[in-house]
């Protein structure tokens, strides 16, 4: 098991944060999470939780069952756990180390700290650039590169790392939908090839439900829905951003007119429209 929470409760020191929980996730090799939520929701807090922030960089209290990798998240050192667990945030600069005067450079500064052989860390560095499709950017300055590019490199860096967990944590922010969804593509295959386990962390619906075996409703720290991706999509209605189609989508439900299966996509959405109009 890759993630076990189980009646996970967390209550900051910083008394401005909601306490978050309790949370129940069950996470194996391979599978995708998306965790949906608007500001203060507690996804972030998530985020870091998972990833290890507790309790060197995030203090409070913790109760309940929490296991990351089949290790309890109250015995994390930052230092230790970099191989094995990635947080990709919203902001790509902060997130640049400074010690590199090129992506490349950049790309390799994680595995590099991992005492790798110099062939290996290349190997990775190409496999990087390739799947976040950076190559381009090689060359360039880390400091020059717009959002979007940023944010490229900045998965690019996570992915060089091979984690056992990506969490993602609005790290599509700065992308084109188009640019998102061929990010997805290729960091689901990815997925699939490596065992790695994927952690979405939205508010946008994004293309989550044809990519997410599992999703996730987050408001002031508590789950307001789970596991069934057509209550979860229901309860999401006023919290996260999506098209209006799927909104219209949304309302059909609520009001009991749509008894087809949730669709996966824009083209299944769309394809269903048609047989709800012809069925009328």
């Amino acid at each position: 098991m890759v993630v076990n929470l189980q009646q996970l409760v967390f209550i900051p020191s910083n008394t401005e944060f909601s306490p978050l929980g309790p949370v129940d996730i069950q996470l194996s090799a391979g599978q995708w999470l998306a965790v949906f939520g608007g500001n203060g929701s507690g996804k972030s807090t998530l985020a870091q939780l998972l990833c290890g922030w507790f309790p060197e960089l995030l203090t409070g209290k913790l109760d309940g069952v929490a296991e990351v990798l089949s290790q309890p998240i109250s015995n994390n050192h930052l230092a230790a756990l970099s191989s094995q667990r990635q947080l990709v945030q919203q902001a790509p600069q902060l997130q640049l180390s400074g010690c590199g005067f090129s992506v490349e450079q950049e790309i390799a500064f994680g595995p590099e700290n991992l005492g790798l052989p110099e062939e290996q860390i290349r190997q990775r560095v190409y496999d990087a650039m390739r799947l976040t499709h950076s190559e381009r950017l090689r060359d360039r300055h880390p400091n020059s590169l717009s959002g979007g590019e940023a944010q490229r490199v900045v998965i690019a860096c996570a992915l060089a790392m091979q984690p056992k967990l990506l969490l993602l944590d609005e790290a599509f922010s700065r992308l084109t939908p188009k640019a998102t969804q061929t990010m997805l593509l290729n960091l689901k295959q990815y997925s699939q090839q490596t065992g790695c386990s994927v952690i979405l962390f939205e508010r946008n619906q994004l293309p989550a439900i044809s990519f997410c075996e599992q999703l996730m409703l987050l408001a002031h720290g508590k789950v307001i829905a789970s596991h069934d991706k057509t209550r979860v999509f229901t309860a999401a209605q006023p919290t996260i951003n999506m098209p209006d189609a799927w909104r219209v989508l949304g309302h059909l439900m609520k009001q009991n007119h749509w008894q087809a299966a949730l669709p996966t996509d824009d083209n299944a959405l769309l394809n269903a429209f048609k047989d709800y109009h012809d069925s009328r």
